[in-house]
């Protein structure tokens, strides 16, 4: 191909504005419906040992910025059968999250993946889901890999979509071993007369490509010759009808050539449309009749990323497509890692700093690890990589992080074969009609949604438009009360909720004496709701053995960590004086200010004497001598008498604490009687304004075991799995505990900051760590997105020149 001959360059509009063709017009429309989201993991580090901690911050993106369309992400732990280990369910805030993973101990050495979606991710191709991959090295994986007598995989893909008889076309190859690692290729293009045509090698990572000129009624093979094996692989045939697509990088975006024949308008190329993540961005109709079309297009202006290139006829039918990468690198915030001080000694102090150009508004992570337990130099996956490249492409792909690791011809050209070799359909254009035409699968859900019915216990009668609270006591004994409305069904529906861990959900009739006991039934569980997810492949479980030095250093580590999880103290007998139960409720439930002394305590837990009465105000009124309540059919004024005479001008109404918080009369009363653990008055109290004339009135809500044994009352009782709780990563400041100087560290991730959120001009941002006894080289990766869309990578290893 000559191409300085012949080349109209084309001037093509980045607007899809002013043109009206059926297939932009249902791509535009379904990215509206259906938009692009993606996401990637920031790991502490890509290798674990079993029993550890893997620590991750994820990064959700879509049109190019944070993505804030998902309320909910999932993320999961496979082996390498595909089933699933853990999952754990996190809430996206400015399209982030954080979270970690405890790997059991018990785990076998070998490649597990980490699976990422949100619901509405799962709109486009379950197959999108994010995939990244960790090393865990554990016990020794029995399974011995036996591979078959054909070792070599090979894979062609003819540029375009097909070959054409008659016409020149470029046919990309990969070569993979059978479990998907890459593996080089080197042989010859035979047709079934066992003619040489031509020969053919892989150019990196198993790929590469060949020219080929078909002829009508040819077959042709790939042969490659072994020391004792002869290995054929069958070409795909070729087409008699269609046009043939050459598409090369060129300095101005890529150069392209058709060439086709004038015999079937139906083949004939009428125009063509670029996307990018579903957004139309150019489109160039052509002159018909012409057997030879060629221009350069121009991707100067266009955002990073993939850009697929069709070709349609003037029925817009699709006739060939390619992809291409344009990096215009338009998304690389610029950052430095300066290293301030550098301290390899034992638990050593070391001061780094992050600086920044421009105003900065955005949210990153930090990672400093020991670099001795990395197996390779950089790592395999990055923010760049994933969001630009694997997360738009079906199929494995080796090491994607190498395609940005630098600006070279033979990097380019490395990335060009990815675009030839993998598998790329989020959509196919012949079904976009149809997909628009249904409703999406899934939808997010608010965060944690609560929906159902309530109907009147043991009955099927519907606890219709009526008022109901809803009390939430979550994991940490924190509460938080929701007003509900029923309708005419008796349904409800709660959204926005953003709660953690094992909590209690308490549903109770708050109507005073009319109150009537309620059985509430959930139909929709927002978390725990599975999803068709396809198996995921066994490429992405390839593993290759590390070096043996390493395999060692880790295999050491694992056998420590056995041990130290084995150690058990003594048996110890312990006696002590058994605490009175007033004594045992006050060490429960009572702290600071309100463990003192009190003129009162009412230890509600060991009799059931509030069962009879709707709220706690009720009982006080009748049993508490000293207690003087007013409701005025509203809303409650509580008085203790011995605090003066009750007047207009005289003394002040009790001040309220519900669980140690000021809370208002209104919404103590919502609450069952039987729901109260402990009541505590005091005459007057240091903590609250003016000491509380008028006296204090602290009220406790059952917990724990307490909470479990209720008796039946007006209210139905569930317990609910919120978000999962994400622990506080542990880095000891040897500064202020100086004991811990004593101690062992042997700490592999050595800092780890998720949410390092940044907002200023030109920022210097510290990053102050201790080290641990050993590390000699540091590890340091930090990632991160701006609220426009731009990312920081900064990959960094720091060793031991200064002597330390």
């Amino acid at each position: 191909m000559n191409l300085r001959k012949g080349i109209v360059s084309l001037l093509l509009l980045i607007s899809i504005t002013g043109f009206a063709q059926e297939p932009g017009q249902l791509l535009a429309e379904w990215a509206v419906k259906a938009p692009i989201e993606k996401v990637y993991l920031h790991f502490d580090r890509e290798n674990y040992i079993a029993g550890e901690t893997v620590w991750f911050k994820a990064y959700l993106y879509s049109d190019y910025q944070p993505d804030t369309i998902s309320t909910t992400l999932y993320t999961e732990l496979l082996n390498e059968k595909g089933i699933l280990l853990q999952r754990v369910a996190l809430p996206v805030l400015l399209g982030m999250a954080s979270g970690h993973f405890e790997l059991p101990d018990t785990l076998a050495t070998a490649v597990y993946l980490i699976r990422t979606y949100s619901p509405t991710m799962l709109n486009q191709d379950a197959e999108f889901a994010g995939k990244q991959q960790i090393n865990v090295f554990g016990k020794k994986n029995k399974t011995i890999y036996t591979p078959a007598r054909q070792s070599l995989r090979l894979e062609f893909f003819p540029e375009g979509g097909n070959l054409l008889n008659g016409f020149a076309g470029t046919v990309a190859f990969k070569a993979s071993t059978p479990n998907g690692l890459p593996a080089s290729a080197k042989g010859k293009i035979l047709n079934d007369k066992n003619d040489l045509i031509t020969t053919f090698s892989s150019y990196h990572d198993g790929m590469g490509m060949f020219e080929l000129t078909p002829r009508a009624g040819e077959k042709y093979f790939a042969q490659i010759d072994g020391d004792n094996t002869v290995q054929k692989y069958e070409l795909p045939a070729a087409a008699d009808k269609g046009i043939s697509l050459a598409l090369i990088p060129h300095p101005q975006g890529n150069f392209f050539e058709i060439k086709q024949r004038n015999d079937d308008p139906a083949f004939q190329v009428a125009y063509m449309i670029g996307q990018m993540q579903h957004h139309v961005v150019f489109k160039q109709e052509f002159t018909a009749g012409k057997a030879e079309i060629q221009g350069v297009i121009n991707t100067g202006k266009l955002h990073s990323g993939i850009l697929q290139v069709t070709f349609f006829n003037k029925d817009g039918q699709p006739l060939a497509e390619r992809l291409c990468f344009v990096n215009n690198k338009e998304y690389i915030l610029p950052g430095q890692l300066v290293t301030d001080t550098i301290n390899f000694s034992q638990k050593g102090k070391n001061h780094f700093s992050l600086q920044l150009k421009d105003t900065i508004l955005g949210n990153f992570s930090v990672a400093i690890t020991d670099d001795e337990y990395n197996s390779q130099q950089l790592r395999k996956e990055n923010i760049f990589s994933t969001l630009f490249l694997t997360a738009d492409l079906k199929g494995y792909i080796h090491n994607p992080a190498f395609y940005f690791s630098a600006d070279t011809d033979s990097v380019k050209t490395a990335l060009d074969l990815v675009m030839m070799t993998n598998g790329w359909r989020r959509f196919s254009w012949k079904e976009l009609s149809g997909k628009l035409s249904k409703p999406l699968p899934f939808k997010d859900l608010s965060y944690i949604t609560l929906e159902g019915k309530v109907n009147l216990r043991d009955g099927k009668k519907a606890f219709a438009e009526k008022p109901m609270v809803l009390m939430l006591i979550t994991a940490d004994s924190s509460r938080n009360i929701q007003m509900i409305h029923t309708d005419k069904l008796g349904q409800f529906r709660l959204d926005s909720m953003l709660f953690f861990g094992r909590s209690k959900l308490l549903f109770s009739d708050i109507r005073g004496k009319k109150s009537q006991y309620i059985d509430v039934k959930l139909s929709v569980d927002s978390l725990t709701k599975p999803y068709p997810l396809l198996a995921p492949s066994k490429e992405l479980f390839a593993v290759q053995e590390p070096a043996p030095a390493y395999a060692s250093m880790i295999e050491n580590d694992y056998d420590a960590i056995l041990k130290a999880s084995g150690i058990m103290l003594e048996g110890i007998t312990v006696k002590a004086r058994k605490k009175n139960p007033i004594a045992e409720l006050e060490e429960k439930y009572a702290s600071g200010l309100f463990s003192g002394d009190a003129s009162k305590t009412i230890d509600l837990v060991n009799n059931n004497e509030t069962d009879p009465y709707l709220n706690i105000f009720d009982y006080l009124r009748t049993r508490v001598p000293g207690v003087q309540i007013q409701n005025d059919g509203f809303d409650y004024e509580v008085y203790y008498r011995q605090t003066g005479t009750i007047s207009s001008l005289g003394n002040p109404p009790m001040i309220l604490y519900l669980d140690e918080i000021e809370t208002e009369a209104s919404v103590i009363s919502t609450i069952p009687a039987n729901q109260i653990a402990m009541v505590k008055l005091f005459s007057n109290f240091a903590a609250a304004t003016g000491n509380a004339m008028g006296g204090v009135l602290a009220i406790y809500t059952k917990k724990g075991t307490d909470m479990n044994n209720l008796m039946q009352h007006a209210a139905d009782v569930m317990n609910y799995n919120g978000y999962t709780v994400t622990k506080e990563f542990y880095a000891p400041d040897y500064a202020v505990d100086k004991s811990l100087l004593s101690q062992a560290d042997n700490r592999i991730t050595i800092d780890w900051q998720p949410n390092l959120i940044i907002n200023s001009i030109d920022p210097v941002i510290p990053l102050t760590f201790y080290n641990n006894d050993r590390t000699k080289k540091f590890r340091v990766v930090i990632e991160g997105m701006t609220t426009d869309g731009k990312m920081l990578m900064i990959e960094k290893t720091i060793s031991n020149t200064k002597g330390f």
